[in-house]
């Protein structure tokens, strides 16, 4: 009996122990496998810096037209609501692309569509950003630029891709999009500002006909340390001879003919790339595609950031730092970063250093500007022709905030872009 009860108690314990090692056994495996999915991420997570540097060319704007044709500006595009407008694009699909010539009455006539969510881009971006942002395979007989686009919801069942530097045109058969569900998300969008759409100097643009207001918003400013632009694109520090040019600092690598200037003054860097195997991309999507990968090295944070202004078929490059859509003046003399290349394809770059941080409270009241057509009055009464400018649009100045050094003040106004660059329309009427 004792020898029963001895053997009874022997299996048990054998069982208990057998149970113990295996629930031991399971625990560790998810222990492992838990950190497994922490150490190898997945494909999206390793294209993370790719898809954060894609958002650099994202839209800047978007803009709501109702069924009777009245257009308003979405006063937020971080809202959570555009990853929904995100989200539906994302999952239709285009096809049947078909590219046009067309007159600047049609582009208005196609940017006025009633019931659509219009994508608005500063300057034409290639086609195939917009398909790896959107994760489309939209193709034509030729690649296309463009910086609009104009999705119907009105069940017509097509989009417009449209190019206002060209006047062309892309139009696309648009499938599997609910369009009476993509319209009550739209419908949902923050707006308040009035906009809608002119001919300037024969080309279309965005027209504000009416004044409004934009708020001022206060930063505390992030000052990039000019030693991370040397070790991203030029190398390790022993490997450079380091000289002084009155306040700026020069970094050299003689190596392969590149250097980085400092300048404290601006607060920004400048990379020259001078090897003389360099040659000039062909295309303007290879142009701003060696400009995208340099940035890429930086591995920055740049949310703010977006791409703004292109010229001379891509050989100029200009991004700039956006607050609730509009472009910010003066963070330096040319914009957040500043890209040129000259004809055998020699790269000068300019970083700003200064970057936006956390939003400090502001005691300033909303500052109220003209319609377009003020803005245009007040510079033809003052005796500047069409020919004197190329561009007028609202933006933010950056300002030192004379509370803080270590803060900066956002300021809406009217800028103009002249042959000599940008500045404030008030500047320049004061200075003429």
């Amino acid at each position: 009996m004792r020898n029963r009860r001895k053997y009874f108690q022997s299996t048990l314990l054998n069982m208990a122990l057998i149970l113990a090692i295996t629930f031991s056994v399971i625990l560790t495996g998810f222990v492992f496998s838990s950190f497994g999915k922490n150490e190898a991420p997945d494909q999206s997570e390793n294209q993370q810096p790719e898809q954060r540097l894609l958002e650099m060319f994202r839209p800047t704007q978007y803009i709501v037209t109702q069924s009777n044709g009245h257009q308003q500006l979405v006063v937020n595009g971080t809202d959570e609501k555009i990853k929904g407008i995100r989200r539906a694009v994302t999952q239709s699909t285009f096809d049947e692309a078909q590219t046009k010539t067309v007159t600047t009455g049609q582009i208005k006539k196609i940017l006025s569509t009633k019931k659509s969510q219009i994508f608005r881009y500063p300057d034409v971006i290639p086609i195939s950003y917009f398909n790896t942002r959107y994760e489309q395979h939209i193709s034509a007989q030729k690649p296309f630029n463009f910086n609009y686009f104009v999705l119907s919801l009105d069940r017509t069942e097509y989009g417009y891709f449209v190019n206002t530097k060209t006047n062309q045109v892309t139009t696309v058969k648009v499938s599997k999009l609910n369009s009476g569900q993509t319209w009550e998300q739209v419908n949902k969008l923050p707006t308040n500002l009035t906009v809608d759409f002119k001919a300037y100097n024969g080309r279309v643009v965005l027209n504000y006909p009416e004044k409004f207001k934009l708020p001022v918003y206060s930063y505390l400013v992030n000052h990039r340390d000019p030693k991370t632009y040397v070790s991203s694109l030029l190398g390790t520090m022993n490997q450079l001879k380091i000289t002084q040019d009155d306040t700026k600092t020069v970094y050299t690598n003689k190596l392969n003919n590149q250097q980085i200037t400092y300048d404290p003054s601006w607060e920004t860097v400048k990379f020259e790339d001078h090897n003389p195997k360099n040659k000039l991309p062909k295309t303007y999507l290879d142009r701003l595609n060696s400009n995208f990968s340099q940035i890429n090295l930086l591995q920055l944070d740049l949310t703010d950031t977006r791409f703004y202004e292109s010229q001379d078929n891509g050989k100029k490059i200009t991004f700039r730092t956006y607050v609730e859509g509009f472009p910010v003046y003066f963070q330096s003399q040319s914009g957040a970063i500043h890209m040129v290349m000259d004809k055998y394809g020699n790269l000068t770059s300019t970083y700003s250093l200064n970057e936006l941080g956390v939003p400090v409270p502001n005691r300033q009241s909303d500052v109220e500007l003209p319609a377009t057509e003020t803005v245009i009055k007040q510079l033809t009464d003052a005796g500047v022709k069409a020919s004197d400018y190329n561009f007028i649009t609202p933006g933010y100045e950056w300002l030192i905030n004379e509370d803080s050094q270590a803060a900066v003040n956002m300021e809406p106004t009217w800028m103009i872009e002249t042959h000599s660059g940008w500045q404030s329309v008030t500047s320049y009427l004061r200075n003429r």
